[in-house]
C-alpha cells in the first residue's frame, strides 16, 4: 500500500535530466555531459559512440568543462 505520508524526493518528480543551453547555438537539443574517468571501460566507449556522453579524459582540473554541444563542438562550464 502506498504511505500518504511520503514525499516523492525531487529526482522522482523532475521529467527530463537537466541541460543547460549552449553559449554558441542557444539550444539544449543536442548537450551531452562530459566525464572525466581513470579507467575507461567499454560501456563509457559504447554511451560516447551512441551520442550520449563525452569523454574528456582521466582527471578533471577545476575550470574543465563538464557539458558539451555536439553541434558546433563547443565545451563549456554550466
Amino acid at each position: 500500500m502506498h504511505d500518504p505520508f511520503e514525499i516523492p524526493s525531487r529526482k522522482q518528480t523532475r521529467r527530463k535530466p537537466f541541460r543547460p543551453r549552449c553559449k554558441t547555438c542557444r539550444t539544449n537539443r543536442h548537450i551531452v555531459p562530459v566525464v572525466y574517468s581513470i579507467e575507461i571501460s567499454e560501456e563509457l566507449l559504447e554511451k560516447e559512440r551512441a551520442g550520449e556522453i563525452r569523454i574528456g579524459g582521466n582527471a578533471r582540473s577545476v575550470d574543465a568543462p563538464n557539458w558539451y554541444c555536439s553541434k558546433c563542438g563547443g565545451a563549456f562550464q554550466r
